[in-house]
C-alpha cells in the first residue's frame, strides 16, 4: 500500500517536474489530474484515458490509474453541454478513483521515457534530447545494424504494427525515436539528411512520409501512436515497483493508430 501524497511526491521529483511544463504542454496533464482515495493497493496503469479503461481499472480493483494521454477538458466546463468529460469526470468521483497522467514528460524522460526506451530495447544508445523542448530522442548504434535487420527488430518490438519504409541506407547508425503525432514534416527533411539520420521511428504516419523517406534516401517505422507509447508505462511501473509495495498492472485498451 502506498498514501497518494507519498507517491505523488515521488513521481514528480522522478518525473522532472518543473515549472515550465505546463508552458511546453498546455494540452495533457504532467501530474495528478483528479485526486481520489488516499490509500492505494493497486494501480492500473494505460495509455489513454477514456472509460474502457476507467472500468477495466474498477474491475481489477485499482484505487489510482497512471496514463500517458490524460482527459482533456474544455477551457470551460458547461456541465449540461459537455457530457463526455463530466461523465468521465462524474465515474472518478462516484469510484473514488485517482488519475495521474505524464504527457511529455513520459516523452521527454532521459531514463524511462518513451523514446529512449525503444532506443535502448533495439540496442542502440540514447545521445541527447531531439526537437523543440526535447519531445523526442536521437540514438545512435555505433556498429551499425542492417536496416533488414533492424526492421525485424521493430516489427518484434512493436508486434507488426505500422508500416514501414526500408528506403535509407544499408547501414541504421544514427536514429531519431518521436513517437505518437512526430511523423517527419516534409520541412524536416532536408536536416534529417543533413544531420545523417538513417532511421526515423514514429506513431502514425503522415501521406507524404513514404515519397519523402524514399527521396531523402531515410528509412521509417511508424508503428502506431498507443503501441509506441506503452513501453515507457512498463518502465515508469517498474520503478515504482521498487520504491513501494504496490501492485500495478496495464490494463490494454487496443488502438489501431
Amino acid at each position: 500500500m502506498v498514501q497518494l501524497s507519498d507517491l505523488m511526491a515521488f513521481l514528480t521529483n522522478y518525473m522532472g517536474y518543473h515549472d515550465s511544463v505546463p508552458k511546453i504542454d498546455g494540452y495533457l496533464a504532467n501530474g495528478l489530474q483528479v485526486a481520489g482515495t488516499g490509500e492505494i493497493h493497486k494501480i492500473a496503469t494505460g495509455v489513454s484515458a477514456n472509460m474502457r479503461f476507467f472500468r477495466a481499472a474498477v474491475d481489477i480493483g485499482a484505487q489510482a490509474m497512471l496514463v500517458h494521454h490524460s482527459m482533456n477538458p474544455p477551457a470551460t466546463v458547461h456541465f449540461e453541454r459537455d457530457t463526455i468529460f463530466t461523465s468521465r469526470l462524474k465515474f472518478l468521483w462516484e469510484h473514488n478513483l485517482s488519475l495521474i497522467g505524464y504527457h511529455y514528460l513520459l516523452d521527454s524522460h532521459p531514463e524511462i521515457g518513451h523514446n529512449v526506451s525503444i532506443i535502448r530495447a533495439l540496442g542502440g544508445t540514447p545521445i541527447e534530447p531531439h526537437g523543440k523542448d526535447g519531445w523526442g530522442w536521437l540514438g545512435e548504434f555505433p556498429g551499425g545494424v542492417a536496416v533488414d535487420e533492424m526492421m525485424e527488430k521493430c516489427r518484434a518490438l512493436f508486434h507488426g504494427n505500422g508500416v514501414y519504409y526500408p528506403f535509407g541506407r544499408k547501414t541504421v547508425r544514427r536514429v531519431i525515436c518521436l513517437t505518437g503525432a512526430g511523423a517527419p514534416r516534409p520541412s524536416d527533411y532536408e536536416w534529417l539528411a543533413a544531420n545523417g539520420i538513417d532511421l526515423f521511428i514514429t506513431g502514425e504516419p503522415r501521406e507524404w512520409n513514404q515519397e519523402l523517406c524514399r527521396e531523402a534516401g531515410i528509412s521509417m517505422v511508424a508503428a502506431g501512436h498507443y503501441n509506441t507509447e506503452i513501453i515507457g508505462l512498463e518502465k515508469l511501473a517498474e520503478i515504482i515497483r521498487g520504491k513501494f509495495d504496490v501492485e500495478i498492472e496495464f490494463v490494454d485498451v487496443p488502438n489501431n493508430v
